[in-house]
């Protein structure tokens, strides 16, 4: 017996066909969403089992996980090519954390001042004689 068939036979008999399209449309559904690149390609690679079909060769594989991908980051990636999907995984978290650099920068460039870089004005103190009261000489 191959191994596919054994799949096959083990999942029709121990995975019930409802729980298989479950995770199919799960799989179809995934989108990167708040996840970071890590978090989404874990996602990915564990649902990707469900759909076969859309992962079966590297090129299917990338292009599926390219799609769901955030569209900065979808922008960015599209015009790599060529490479493996784990070559396209890498060069989304390396492009990731350079998006995240920059905003760290912009944050910090337009963020207000805060107190301790403000310049304190420098106060003086003024006194005033109580009134009615004068001075008199000593002798």
């Amino acid at each position: 017996m191959e191994w596919n068939d054994f799949k096959a036979a083990f999942r029709a008999h121990f995975i019930s066909v409802g729980l298989m399209q479950r995770k199919f449309q799960e799989f179809m559904d995934l989108k990167q969403g708040g996840k970071n690149v890590l978090q989404y390609a874990e996602a990915f690679n564990h649902l990707a089992q469900y759909a076969i079909e859309y992962v079966n060769t590297e090129e299917k594989r990338r292009y599926t996980f390219l799609c769901g991908m955030n569209a900065t980051l979808k922008e960015r990636l599209t015009c790599q090519t060529t490479g493996t999907y784990n070559d396209l995984v890498n060069a989304a978290i390396v492009q990731e954390g350079t998006m995240r650099q920059v905003e760290e920068e912009d944050r910090k460039r337009k963020a207000p001042a805060t107190a301790s870089a403000i310049p304190k004005a420098k106060h003086r103190l003024i006194y005033t004689s109580p009134t009615g009261q004068r001075f008199r000489a000593a002798p």
